[in-house]
C-alpha cells in the first residue's frame, strides 16, 4: 500500500477518534446539564411545597386560636347571663340567657371542627359546668314566675359551688390555649397541652 494511503486512512481514523471524543463530551455535558435543571426544579418545588405547607399550618392554627377565643368568651357570656337570670338582674330574660347559652354551643361546634384534641376536651368540660348553671338558672326562674319560689333566694351553696367549678375550668381551657400557642406546630398533643396543676373533683 502506498505510503500516502496509509497516511490518509490513519488521518482519517484519528479525525473520526477525536470527532467521536468529541461527540461524548458533548453528550455528557448535555445530561449534566439535563440532569443538573431536573435538581434544581425539585429544589423549587420541594421549596414551594415547604413553603406552602408552612403558610397552611400558620393559617390552621391562627383559625384553631380564634376558634377557641371565641369559646372562651361565648363561655363566659352564658355563664354571666345565667347567673344574672338566676338572681333577676340586669334585666336578663330567659330568652336572653337561652340565646347567650346557644350562641356557646354553637362557638364550641367550630372548636370542635378545628381542634386540637385537648381544647375540645377542655370545651367539653366547659359546655357541661355552663349547661348545669343554665338549666339551674331556667328552673329558678320559672319556679319565681309560677309563685313557687322567692325571687331572691336562686343564690344556694351548691349553685355557688357550680359557678366555682366553671371558673377552674375555663381557666383550664385558657392555661390550654396558651400551652397550644406556645408550642411548635405540629405538637398538639393532649398530654402536652395538659396544664400542670387541676383540682380532680366537679361538684356539679
Amino acid at each position: 500500500m502506498q505510503p500516502e494511503l496509509i497516511s490518509a486512512l490513519v488521518g482519517a481514523g484519528a479525525a473520526t477518534f477525536v470527532g467521536g471524543l468529541a461527540l461524548y463530551g458533548a453528550l455528557r455535558q448535555a445530561h449534566a446539564a439535563r440532569r443538573s435543571a431536573e435538581v434544581a426544579a425539585a429544589s423549587s418545588q420541594q421549596a414551594a411545597e415547604q413553603a406552602s405547607h408552612a403558610a397552611y399550618e400558620q393559617w390552621r392554627r391562627a383559625s384553631q386560636r380564634d376558634a377557641a377565643v371565641a369559646f372562651a368568651l361565648a363561655a363566659d357570656e352564658a355563664a354571666v347571663a345565667a347567673r344574672d337570670l338566676l338572681n333577676g338582674w340586669n334585666s336578663v330574660s330567659m330568652s336572653d340567657e337561652e340565646s347567650t347559652f346557644r350562641a356557646m354551643f354553637r362557638a364550641f361546634a367550630v372548636v370542635r371542627a378545628e381542634g386540637p384534641q385537648a381544647l375540645i376536651d377542655y370545651g367539653q368540660e366547659v359546655t357541661s359546668v355552663v349547661a348545669t348553671l343554665s338549666e339551674s338558672a331556667a328552673l329558678y326562674r320559672v319556679e319565681v314566675e309560677e309563685g313557687g319560689a322567692e325571687p331572691d333566694g336562686g343564690w344556694t351553696p351548691d349553685y355557688g359551688a357550680c359557678e366555682s367549678d366553671y371558673k377552674q375550668k375555663i381557666e383550664e381551657f385558657r392555661q390550654a390555649l396558651r400551652a397550644f400557642l406556645d408550642a411548635p406546630p405540629n405538637d398538639g398533643d393532649p398530654q402536652t397541652l395538659r396544664p400542670a396543676t387541676r383540682r380532680a373533683s366537679v361538684r356539679c
